[in-house]
């Protein structure tokens, strides 16, 4: 199979704008009312030129799934407390944010076609559970104490869990005005100072 030709530094690949007209379709038209035709067409090819990214329209919508998770990975990665104490929490968590706004439509992909992804993301359970692990070690550090760890434990879910179950309800909020509410929150649940710094806890030596 020829192999597709080399394009311009920064231009996103095909399988990534196949992806965007997909997340696109998949959020406005559904995932079941979606055609690999009508993504093809979309795209400017045949449904045989689309065969060569992608097997078939499950592994788009798997393709799109993991962009949520990796978005969720990265996010976990980011609570490193050798690198960031309770002083780093509010920018750690307003970048979040934006991660988050920059990423709407992924959030009403899944909400609007839950019985799909729920056929396919069964198989990517233990990447699922890896996340899982990863930040509960996190928030079981013994390093910074547990009215901390219990604050940005909850930040965080009112954040994530707000967008992932509630977001499709403030589709229409302008991203600004939800950036400011989600900000607002974050600095209610962390508590007061929490835009000032705090001191570490540091390890506990015997």
């Amino acid at each position: 199979m020829p192999r597709p030709p080399a394009r311009p530094t920064g231009e996103k690949s095909t399988r990534e704008q196949i992806l965007d007209v997909a997340l696109e379709l998949f959020t406005t038209e559904g995932f079941e009312n979606t055609s690999l035709r009508e993504i093809a067409e979309r795209m400017g090819f045949s449904k045989a030129a689309l065969y060569y990214h992608f097997a078939s329209k499950d592994d788009i919508l798997l393709a799109l799934h993991l962009r949520l998770h990796d978005l969720g990975r990265a996010s976990v990665e980011r609570f490193d407390w050798d690198r960031i104490g309770p002083d780093g929490w509010v920018p750690m968590l307003d970048e979040f944010i934006d991660q988050l706004l920059a990423n709407r439509p992924l959030f009403l992909l899944h909400m609007r076609n839950r019985a799909a992804l729920e056929k396919i993301s069964h198989s990517h359970g233990d990447e699922n559970h890896d996340i899982e692990e990863q930040f509960r070690k996190l928030l079981t550090d013994a390093r910074v104490p547990r009215a901390q760890r219990l604050r940005l434990t909850f930040a965080f879910g009112a954040v994530a869990i707000g967008m992932a179950v509630f977001g499709e309800m403030f589709e229409d909020l302008p991203a600004d005005e939800l950036r400011a509410e989600l900000r607002s929150v974050i600095r209610d649940v962390l508590g007061p100072g929490s835009e000032r710094g705090a001191t570490r806890q540091q390890p506990v030596t015997a």
